[in-house]
């Protein structure tokens, strides 16, 4: 993939602010750098030291000054692309951007597409796939926990361990391949009792990785948690007590909750999109009728369900379908209303869910709730999961690639064992490498490549 032409973009929000960022890069960079910026004197600017703060003007091909600026050059193989960067500090808002960005189009550059500046860091061995992903992670981190986990995504703690696991794959592959095309040199192959065991050492590792893909795409894209009930058991009272805030409307009159409320928080660390749906109940109400069928179908594809249950109120025939629903989820079983007379027993609950954890809590006077928080990431990440952890894999494609990678490797563990031809051994380790390869980025479709990036902003 080829690049050769120089692109620029605003680096900044937009809106009003004290600064503007704009960025351009590529081999011409300078060039256009010498067409639209001066000297405060108004003297071309002839020299460019690197990585060094200057003051000048931005001005038109006529000389015409538009705006006081601050600017400074990264050599080319020392800068974020890999390419000569010329980075123009101005006066922000929108209109003042948009004239110099004019200026620069003028001279010579052209638009960056989303994500192009960290394209070309990559296609440029700045930055291997996995790294340049973790920039958007970066930018679009919700909590502390998701920021520290995409920080170290991107200083390269996965690729190093991928890489570390591609080589040893490859130590062994390399022999194997020789022997099979140079037969009459007697080049010796790994000994099949060392290579099983260097082999099975590599799986143990990814699915090491592999065990935690679920907690870290938890982490980067926030886990969806949908609270379930009948009518009026104090699911809106929960939604509020876990966000802080009165976010959704609480009333005695059952069905209030026609559709669902949604808010993301976040729990100690992790971002966690919660979902107040309709109550569950048989009804005649078309437009309430769309709210529960939203619901159940929210309840498919929820992370965790938390069910709540009246403690005032022995089980009703609408307790009883929703308890044969969701039987099969293992949902996180919530007795509320505990601050009132007691009529249905904790006893009761564990009998429906003997598989789930039960928790009681009052909604409306907040006991039991910061408790119930805890109970809630615990399920979502179990008690590890935190910054401590050295290597979360955060993509779903990642997950992909070292699943097929662990499955590749236990046909070769079992070509060994059985003493299988060599010729299949050598193919099931190019498939391993070839999906490892897709993590990093070395052996990675371009359209793959083209849909990550613009997922991206223009200006990173």
């Amino acid at each position: 993939m080829k690049i050769t032409e120089t692109i620029a973009a605003i680096a900044t929000p937009p809106g009003e602010g004290g600064i503007g960022i704009i960025r351009i890069s590529g081999d011409e960079a300078l060039m256009v750098g010498r067409k639209v910026l001066r000297h405060l004197s108004g003297k071309p600017i002839a020299s460019w030291p690197e990585r060094k703060v200057r003051l000048g003007y931005v001005v038109t091909a006529a000389g015409e000054i538009v705006d006081e600026v601050i600017y400074f050059y990264f050599k080319k193989n020392r800068s974020y692309t890999g390419e000569d960067v010329l980075e123009i500090q101005g006066h922000g808002g929108y209109q003042n951007l948009k004239k110099i960005m004019t200026i620069i189009f003028e001279a010579g550059a052209r638009l960056a597409e989303p994500g192009e500046f960290t394209k070309r860091a990559f296609l440029n061995g700045r930055l291997d796939l996995a790294q340049a992903e973790a920039v958007i992670d970066l930018i679009r981190a919700r909590t502390d926990l998701a920021q520290q986990v995409a920080m170290k995504q991107l200083q390269g703690t996965l690729s190093t361990v991928i890489k570390e696991q591609e080589n040893r794959l490859l130590a062994l592959l390399v022999p194997i391949e020789a022997a099979l095309d140079f037969p009459e040199d007697e080049i010796s192959t790994p000994e099949r009792a060392s290579a099983l065991e260097e082999v099975r050492k590599v799986r143990l590792t990814l699915e090491e990785i592999l065990a935690q893909a679920d907690q870290g795409i938890i982490l980067r894209d926030a886990a969806t948690v949908v609270i379930v009930g009948r009518p009026n058991v104090g699911k809106s009272s929960l939604l509020n007590q876990l966000l802080g805030e009165e976010r959704a409307i609480v009333t005695p009159i059952p069905g209030t909750t026609r559709d669902f409320v949604s808010e993301v928080i976040d729990l100690e660390g992790v971002p966690v999109r919660l979902i107040d749906t309709a109550g569950i109940r048989p009804i005649e109400d078309p437009v309430e009728k769309v709210g529960v069928e939203k619901a159940r179908h929210l309840m498919e594809e929820a992370d965790l369900i938390i069910t709540l249950f009246d403690a005032a109120t022995p089980l009703t025939q609408e307790d009883y379908a929703l308890i044969k629903f969701l039987q099969e989820k293992n949902p996180l079983v919530v007795l509320n209303k505990t601050d009132l007379p007691v009529k249905l027993s904790v006893e009761t609950l564990k009998a429906a869910f003997p598989q789930s954890k039960l928790r009681s809590i009052s909604a409306l006077q907040g006991e039991g709730v910061q408790e119930l928080k805890g109970v809630i990431r615990a399920e979502l990440i179990g008690a590890g999961g935190r910054e401590e952890q050295p290597v979360l894999v955060t993509k779903v494609r990642h997950k992909e690639a070292l699943t097929e990678a662990v499955e590749v490797l236990i046909q070769v563990e079992q070509g060994i064992e059985e003493q299988g031809s060599e010729d299949l051994i050598a193919v099931n380790l190019r498939a391993a490498l070839e999906a490892l390869g897709r993590i990093t980025g070395r052996s990675v479709a371009e359209e793959i490549i083209e849909e990550i990036f613009s997922q991206f902003c223009i200006g990173k």
